[in-house]
């Protein structure tokens, strides 16, 4: 079966990122040769269409092909040259499939020089051909322009800090062995082993005093934040062991599912100061070596009003360390913790609603602290490392400018 004939005419070929088969965008008057016809001369052949928006023939005005209902459609209709059309369109998308999420008319990038309309060295395969110039003369000549516009040594003999035009072409050659210069790139502040570990200039003269106590300072302070996040991680690995020793307990037969299972001592978790005076107790320390809650080492002691032996569904009354063992529900006394090892020292009341959702009310509340804590030292570390960055330009600036100052008198 032979393929269809191809359509006449004077449209470009129109060149598609997307392989669809092989078929031929380009319009051909060989048509009706190849069919065998006896039509006449193919310079007399006119295809009467319909095509393009205003649904006319081709009349041998320059066409393009719509990527998607591929349609013919005249430039002059689409507000198209054909100068862009061949250069520039990467895919055309009619009028009628435009709809301005998956289906428009994209352009490649112009060549960056001024003028020039071809299509920027963008999409070769190799990424070191790439260029947003079209050729190297249009990018020697892009750099030609912008050196012409600044001034010449003679012509800045008496102005202060002005970078010539013999300035930045010795830039651009000194650094031409060593990968080039880009745009972008620091002028200043590019000295290795200025600073040292702790944060300070190994060289002289480089930070002013006030400077230097800002850093120190700050430096003081941003340790001071780190310990504060070690201690909220050890608040976390606390609250993420008393809720293992409760899993440890119901399993063991200790607890019922609904039973709190609240460790009082969590009491610390979220308060900084009475957390860090409980770690150095060796309450504390046997915890955090042992790597688990245990029972309690020293005798606790439950608040007798309290306590609901299991079954009640509300918290039983007013402060204190909270539910524990068994009680008569009378009055205040406190009695110690003799209940079994496994439960020793925690809540054993269901549904209570004391230490409702204890486990991810205090994981949340520690969470926030270690996240303001951080953000509060990362921002103390950006404004040390700006501080630092000026300081290690103007340093180097004043090197190579040479610049001092001498005391005539003190007087």
């Amino acid at each position: 079966m032979r393929s269809a004939p191809k359509k006449k005419g004077t449209a470009a070929a129109k060149k598609s990122r997307k392989t669809k088969g092989p078929r031929s965008k380009a319009k051909s008057l060989r048509g009706d040769s190849e069919r065998g016809g006896g039509g006449g001369s193919s310079d007399d052949g006119t295809d009467n269409g319909p095509y393009c928006l205003c649904r006319g023939p081709d009349d041998h005005r320059w066409m393009i092909s719509c990527d998607v209902c591929e349609d013919w459609f005249h430039g002059q209709c689409v507000n198209l040259s054909k100068e862009v059309g061949e250069r520039l369109v990467e895919r055309f998308v009619c009028p009628n499939c435009t709809d301005g999420r998956k289906n428009y008319t994209k352009y490649r990038k112009m060549c960056s020089l001024s003028g020039c309309r071809n299509p920027a060295r963008l999409y070769t395969a190799s990424l070191e051909d790439r260029s947003v110039f079209c050729s190297d003369e249009h990018c020697d000549a892009w750099w030609a322009s912008m050196i012409a516009t600044l001034p010449t040594k003679a012509a800045s003999k008496t102005a202060l800090e002005v970078l010539t035009q013999e300035d930045l072409v010795g830039l651009l050659i000194a650094t031409a062995d060593k990968g080039g210069w880009k745009l972008g790139d620091k002028p200043f502040g590019n000295i290795e082993g200025l600073w040292a570990s702790n944060g300070l200039p190994t060289r002289p003269n480089v930070l002013s005093e006030e400077e230097q106590a800002f850093l120190q300072a700050s430096a003081a302070e941003r340790l001071a934040l780190g310990n504060e996040i070690v201690q909220y991680k050890k608040m976390m690995q606390l609250v993420d062991w008393a809720n293992s020793r409760r899993q440890r307990a119901v399993e063991a037969g200790k607890f019922a599912k609904e039973s709190c299972g609240y460790d009082f001592r969590l009491d610390t978790v979220s308060a900084r100061a009475q957390f860090a005076a409980w770690l150095e107790t060796p309450e504390g320390q046997a915890v955090f070596k042992a790597g688990r809650l245990e029972a309690p080492l020293s005798p606790f002691l439950l608040d007798n009003g309290n306590n609901n032996n299991n079954n009640s569904d509300d918290d039983g009354g007013g402060g204190g360390g909270g539910g524990g063992g068994g009680g008569d529900g009378g009055g205040g006394s406190s009695v110690p913790d003799t209940r079994d090892p496994a439960i020793r020292g925690t809540c054993d009341r269901k549904r209570c609603k004391r230490h409702f959702s204890w486990y991810k009310v205090h994981m949340g509340v520690v969470r926030v602290l270690v996240k303001e804590t951080a953000t509060a030292a990362a921002a103390k570390l950006e404004a040390e490392s700006a501080m630092r960055s000026a300081a290690e330009a103007r340093y180097e600036r004043r090197q190579l400018e040479n610049h001092y100052v001498e005391v005539l008198s003190e007087d």
